[in-house]
């Protein structure tokens, strides 16, 4: 549900406002990376006999600088919000008027830093079409100037949160993740001495060795117990930090996501922004019957593409989505008449996967005999590997297809772990058509579909039908002409 309750203060929206005084935590911070240079200068001067008798002064005046520069970026720095859309004023010798009209709003980022939560103060970025970098940046807001930007439309704590334990599995098998993931675990690290963890490990090996062989299993088991507490530790921090709880809502123009207890996070974008959606299901996931449901926004061409995530869903819940995004079903998607790659695709995929396999059993032959490893464990390791691709190639060609319906192009590919990209090709900016030489005497193409955020490939598939598909987007996008396709290498029709 919507809370649309505006606080009274908020009718007078034409009003400049500046962020809170406390706005000037972070904007010290800036303000030294800033004059990060000046500061290494300044230290190394002072430490020179010939200055040494300046480096007071010195100081003070740079201390002077960098939070004079703070106090004018936080006080020249006003903003609001009028019939035109939001505007910003910065700067005091060079000043700045920038308007962002409503309709040109693309994404809506909010976060609120742990050092705001007892503040309950935000940060804001809001990025528009055609921008290369975001063009408002305002942090130390309150409640009600967020309000006041978001339009007083904002996700209602009382909406329902994806269960825990859900988003605590999403965290093993989501690779965007596993960055947060570390963090975590380094900052978990870091509370114990680097020494403790030197003790302990060469503790257990000596008790190892003078221990029988029943009570080494024993003692092997107990420490692979606690190395598995200490995995589940970080990650039940990791979900309760980033993701937990996570409230999604959907109406009829935005989707808006909340996520993170102690890192706020809140993401909100245009329905018809939406460039292509992504289903995933890695391995992992599959036992579960759990999914992630990736919507691709717009994004600055020069920043990291953001992840608008719902993780831990199950089928009703992504049936849900693509149905309310005016999309098939997945269950109706697996229904479609797919169109598979031809057998000759995978019997190159198969040999290029026997010639990793090749290279692993040379590099386990290598390394057994410089004695880094067993005979064992290499041998199992490499069987373990073998069976991995092997196995992932074969649930790559038994499950997987594309289909055009409705000028929309459904793609389901992966292997053990499952993917569906779904691009409405009005959303294509760009058709890059591939053939090598390989595919040239296979008359094969691989066609690449990018959008503004994210991208399609259809690995093979007949000349013919290349051509075809991408006169169906140049009829849909007239307006990039023939600047719409890219070609390597020859393209001949069937």
């Amino acid at each position: 549900m919507l809370n649309t309750d505006r606080p009274e203060q908020l009718a007078a929206t034409e009003h400049w406002q500046r962020s809170s005084i406390w706005a000037l935590l972070p904007l010290l911070v800036k303000a030294i990376t800033q004059w990060v240079g000046v500061i290494l200068g300044g230290a190394y001067l002072s430490f020179s006999d010939r200055f040494q008798a300046y480096a007071p002064y010195g100081i003070t005046a740079l201390a002077l600088l960098i939070f004079g520069s703070a106090v004018l970026n936080w006080r020249y720095t006003l903003f609001r919000v009028s019939a035109q859309g939001i505007e910003l004023r910065r700067g005091l010798l060079q000043k700045e008027h920038l308007l962002l009209a409503n309709s040109r709003i693309q994404e809506l980022q909010v976060q609120q830093p742990f050092y705001f939560r007892p503040l309950r103060l935000f940060t804001v970025s809001l990025d528009s079409a055609g921008s290369q970098q975001q063009e408002f940046y305002l942090t130390g807001l309150t409640s009600q100037q967020l309000a006041l930007l978001q339009g007083g439309m904002q996700v209602d704590q009382a909406l329902p949160s994806t269960p825990f334990f859900r988003i605590w599995l999403a965290t093993l098998y989501n690779k965007h993740l596993w960055l947060p993931l570390l963090a975590v675990f380094g900052a978990v690290q870091s509370q114990f001495d680097g020494e403790l963890f030197e003790l302990w490990f060469a503790q257990g090996r000596e008790v190892l060795q003078q221990s029988g062989r029943e009570q080494s299993f024993t003692l092997q088991i107990a420490a692979s117990l606690i190395l598995l507490l200490l995995v589940v530790l970080v990650l039940v921090l990791m979900t309760w930090i980033w993701l937990y709880p996570q409230r999604f809502l959907r109406d009829g123009q935005q989707l808006q996501l909340l996520q993170g207890t102690l890192l706020k996070k809140s993401l909100r974008i245009q329905t018809k922004r939406v460039q292509m959606l992504t289903v995933s299901q890695p391995w992992l996931a599959r036992f579960l019957g759990h999914f992630s449901l990736i919507f691709h926004g717009f994004t600055n061409s020069q920043e990291q593409k953001s992840k608008f995530a719902l993780l831990g869903q199950t089928g009703d819940d992504i049936n849900q989505q693509l149905q309310a995004q005016q999309l098939l079903a997945l269950s109706d998607i697996q229904q479609l008449p797919l169109q598979r790659y031809v057998p000759a695709y995978f019997r190159r995929l198969l040999l290029l996967r026997g010639i990793i396999i090749l290279l692993l059993s040379l590099l386990a032959v290598v390394l057994w005999q410089s004695e880094v490893i067993a005979l064992s464990t290499g041998a199992a390791a490499l069987f373990a590997a073998a069976l991995w691709l092997l196995g992932d190639l074969w649930a790559y060609r038994r499950w997987h297809g594309f289909c055009v319906q409705d000028q929309v192009l459904y793609l389901w590919h992966g292997g053990l772990g499952q993917f569906w990209q779904i691009v409405p090709l009005q959303q294509v900016q760009k058709v890059q058509l591939v053939q090598s030489l390989f595919f040239h005497r296979q008359q094969l193409v691989q066609v690449n579909f990018s959008t503004a955020n994210g991208s399609v490939t259809l690995a093979a598939i007949p000349n013919q039908q290349a051509q075809e598909l991408y006169t169906q987007v140049l009829q849909l996008r007239p307006e990039f002409g023939h600047g719409l396709l890219a070609v390597s290498g020859r393209i001949d029709a069937e």
